[in-house]
């Protein structure tokens, strides 16, 4: 036999070995999984879908900052309610020409949920009669979107109405305080906890007949956690000496609650909004 017939064989048996060899190399591990597409959008969607959101949120919050500055109703009506709340407070907790020591914390977290109420009926209200509610629902925005952007126009208003409402009550009451930052938080946060459970109700509400009554009767029993925490922190920064740790305490409860209150409203909001 020449060497040329005998290269057929050759090679045929050096397939066949290198088939075998494979063979038993392929147990060795499954294939690497190729990502699918939909995991790969969705991974590169999410950075974009946040963006998206903020600017919409920005948007609708700047209609509303917007229209709220040509009109100034809300913030006025608001504000001279809760100054008037806490000088009739101031002149009734009088003991012998002095103020009485301890109330001006609770005077101070009852002016602003009141105030608060009156903002939140006034200001859903405006979406009522414009119908422009309607109009949002039907628009890109999503139902997040439309829902930060309520709670954080509520949470200006009402910040407005307090940084009048601190100077009058230091004045009234002979307060000092101790610690300006943490007495800053303490607002802040009792302010976006009362704005996220109030601006849900209020959404909720805006097609009842009885919704004047039915939302305080709905928001105080739930941000009542809320509203004692920032009396009871307030409390100890206005004594005297300042209790900072009990201040930072009740910081900490009111940021749990705030968190558990803006998911929740999160996730309730849009079911609640769509049966509009």
């Amino acid at each position: 036999m020449s060497p040329r017939d005998a290269e057929p064989g050759s090679s045929q048996a050096e397939r066949a070995a290198g088939g075998a060899s494979a063979q038993q190399r392929a147990p060795e591990g499954p294939p690497a999984r190729a990502p699918r597409p939909s995991e790969a959008g969705a991974a590169r969607s999410a950075p974009g879908e946040l963006r998206l959101l903020l600017a919409h949120t920005a948007q609708i919050l700047h209609k509303d900052l917007r229209q709220e500055w040509r009109s100034r109703e809300i913030v006025y009506t608001m504000t001279l309610f809760a100054a008037l709340l806490v000088m009739i407070f101031s002149f009734a907790f009088i003991e012998q020409g002095e103020p009485m020591s301890g109330v001006a914390a609770g005077i101070l977290w009852v002016a602003v949920a009141f105030a608060g109420t009156l903002a939140l009926g006034r200001y859903f209200e405006r979406e009522r009669e414009a119908d422009t509610i309607t109009a949002l629902l039907l628009s890109p925005a999503s139902r997040a979107a439309i829902y930060l952007a309520k709670l954080l126009g509520i949470a200006v208003f009402m910040l407005i109405t307090e940084a009048v409402l601190l100077p009058l009550l230091i004045v009234l009451f002979e307060i000092e305080i101790a610690a300006p930052g943490l007495l800053i938080a303490l607002l802040l946060l009792g302010t976006v906890g009362f704005a996220a459970v109030g601006s849900l109700f209020a959404a909720g509400l805006m097609r009842s007949s009885s919704r004047d009554v039915l939302l305080g009767v709905l928001t105080f029993p739930i941000v009542l956690p809320v509203i004692i925490a920032g009396a009871k922190g307030t409390a100890a920064l206005f004594g005297s000496p300042a209790e900072l740790p009990t201040a930072l305490t009740w910081l900490k409860l009111m940021l749990a609650f705030d968190a558990i209150f803006i998911v929740l409203s999160l996730w309730a909001f849009g079911p609640l909004v769509s049966n509009e």
